[in-house]
C-alpha cells in the first residue's frame, strides 16, 4: 500500500509542478491569507550539516570499512555519531580519534539508516540543490546560477512571522565553486531579498583573506563612516533594486554586528585563538577544509547565535582516487560534528533549544573505479548508480523534542528522500504549513519527533 508520503510526492509530481515557471503567481489560502500563519516550533536553532562529496553506506551505516576491498576488517569509522565498535588497531589505514562524545549521537536522536536521493544526477551540486531546496535537479551545465526553486533560507526568513533578518540565517561551504549561488533562488516570489549570508570561511580567514582584510580591521570609526558616506551617495544616484545587483541586504544594526563579528573573528585567526575541532595535542596539520568549516560556524553560532545555519563538510570527496584519504575525512567530519554538538550543548542560548540534522548530499557506487592510492586500495566515484542514491540522516536535539535512539529504515525499505529535509526543518521551525502548496514535493520526517 502506497504510503501518505509517496502519494503526496506522486500528485504533485503528476500535476506537472516540475518547473519553476508554474510558481510565479501567488497562492491564494482557503482562508483568504496570501500566506499561512507560523505554527509552534519545536526548537528555536537548526543546523544542518551536509556531509558533502558523497557518502557510501558502507564505509558509515554498514561498518563494512574494508569489507569491499576484499580485506576481511570491518568496523564504525565514525564513533561520535554511531553505534559500534572502531575496527581493529592492527587494522587501521587512518589517525583513529577517540571519541570526544560519551554517548554517540545516535543514542540522542533519531537514524534514518537509509534514505533515497530518488532523482537527478548524483553530483554534489544536484545534491546541495535537493538538500537546500527541497527539489531534485536535473541541471549539469550552468552550475554557478540561483536554483530554481526557493532555497531552504528564503522559506525561513519569508514564512516566519515577524520575518526574520539575514543575520539568522547561514550557509558555510568548505568549498566555493557553485555553492554560493545555493543560498537564494530564482523563484519570482522570493529572490536575494530572502536570502542567507554566506561566506567560505577558509577564504574569508584562511591565509588569504588574513592578507586582503587584516589592514582593514585597524580602519578607525571616522574611516568607515566616511566610506559608508560614500556608498550610500552612490546608492542614491543609481536606480538599482536587489535584482539589479543580487545580494544579500542586512539592515543597519545588523550590518554593523557582522562587521563587529568579522573584525573579531579575523583578530582571533591572527592570534591563532581560533578552536578547532581536533583532539588535544594535535598538530596543526592534521586540520583539513572540513575541520575549518566547522570551527568558523562554531564561530558564528556562539557569537550570533543565528536560527538556522547550513554547513557542509567536503573532503571526502578524495575517495575518487584516495580511498585512504576517504576514510580519515570521515572519521575527521565525524569528530568535527560530535566537537559541535558538545559546544553547542555547552552555550547557554543553544543548549536544550538546538536540532542538528546530519546527511550526506548523495551516496557513492557500489563497485569501484580503476584508480588506486598508495596503500592498493580501490577508489569509488559517484556516477548514479542505485549504491549513490543511498543516502542516511540523523536528527539529534533534546528529548522531550526529538526520539532518542530510534533507528529507521532499511535496504528494501527506505524511510524518506534528501527532499524531506527542507520540510522538516521548516516543521521544527514552526513555518511548513505556511509554505504555499506545490512548491515541496517531500513531507517532514515526523517519525522523529515526539
Amino acid at each position: 500500500m502506497p504510503t501518505k508520503r509517496n502519494s503526496r510526492r506522486r500528485f504533485i509530481r503528476n500535476a506537472g509542478l516540475a518547473t519553476a515557471g508554474a510558481f510565479i503567481a501567488p497562492y491564494i489560502l482557503p482562508s483568504g491569507r496570501l500566506f499561512a500563519q507560523s505554527g509552534t516550533r519545536l526548537v528555536n536553532h537548526v543546523v544542518f550539516v551536509l556531509f558533502a562529496g558523497g557518502i557510501r553506506q558502507q564505509e558509515s551505516v554498514e561498518q563494512g570499512y574494508l569489507a569491499d576491498q576484499n580485506i576481511p576488517y570491518t568496523g564504525n569509522l565514525m564513533e561520535n555519531m554511531l553505534n559500534g565498535a572502531p575496527p581493529p588497531s592492527s587494522s587501521l589505514l587512518y589517525n583513529r580519534w577517540q571519541p570526544i562524545l560519551n554517548q554517540p549521537l545516535v543514542a540522542q536522536g533519531t537514524l534514518f539508516r537509509e534514505m533515497r536521493y530518488t532523482s537527478g544526477p548524483t553530483g554534489h551540486y544536484n545534491g546541495h540543490t535537493a538538500a537546500i531546496t527541497g527539489n531534485y535537479t536535473n541541471n549539469g551545465v550552468d552550475l554557478n546560477i540561483n536554483p530554481d526553486f526557493p532555497t531552504l533560507f528564503e522559506y525561513y526568513r519569508k514564512h516566519n512571522s515577524p520575518e526574520k533578518s539575514a543575520i539568522n540565517a547561514w550557509w558555510l561551504s568548505e568549498g566555493l565553486g557553485p555553492y554560493p549561488a545555493l543560498n537564494f533562488s530564482r523563484h519570482g516570489m522570493y529572490g536575494p531579498q530572502y536570502g542567507a549570508n554566506y561566506f567560505r570561511p577558509a577564504s574569508t580567514f584562511g591565509y588569504v583573506g588574513l592578507n586582503h582584510l587584516a589592514d582593514g580591521v585597524d580602519f578607525q570609526p571616522d574611516d568607515v563612516e566616511k566610506i559608508r558616506v560614500i556608498k550610500n551617495y552612490l546608492d542614491a544616484n543609481f536606480n538599482l533594486t536587489a535584482s539589479d545587483l543580487p545580494g544579500i541586504i542586512n539592515n543597519t544594526a545588523d550590518r554593523d554586528q557582522i562587521e563587529a563579528f568579522i573584525k573579531q573573528t579575523l583578530q582571533q585567526s591572527q592570534l591563532n585563538n581560533i578552536p578547532f575541532p581536533m583532539p588535544p595535542g594535535t598538530g596543526s596539520g592534521e586540520i583539513n577544509g572540513d575541520l575549518y568549516n566547522i570551527a568558523y560556524a562554531w564561530q558564528v553560532l556562539n557569537q550570533l547565535t543565528p536560527e538556522l545555519v547550513v554547513i557542509n563538510t567536503f573532503n571526502s570527496d578524495t575517495c575518487h582516487s584516495n580511498f585512504t584519504g576517504y576514510c580519515q575525512n570521515l572519521h575527521k567530519a565525524d569528530y568535527g560534528v560530535g566537537w559541535l554538538w558538545n559546544k553547542i550543548q555547552s552555550h547557554p542560548i543553544l543548549a536544550n533549544d538546538t536540532i542538528m540534522i546530519c546527511m550526506p548530499d548523495h551516496g557513492r557506487n557500489a563497485e569501484p573505479n580503476n584508480i588506486y592510492d598508495n596503500n592498493g586500495l580501490r577508489a569509488y566515484d559517484h556516477t548514479s548508480d542505485e549504491n549513490s542514491r543511498r543516502v542516511f540522516s540523523l536528527i539529534v536535539g533534546p528529548p522531550n523534542k526529538v526520539k532518542q535512539n530510534q533507528v529507521l529504515g532499511s535496504i528494501s525499505n527506505p524511510v524518506g528522500e534528501t527532499i524531506d529535509i527542507v520540510p522538516t526543518i521548516a516543521h521544527i521551525l514552526g513555518f511548513n504549513e505556511a509554505i504555499p502548496s506545490g512548491l515541496l514535493p517531500g513531507s517532514p520526517l515526523l517519525e522523529a519527533f515526539v
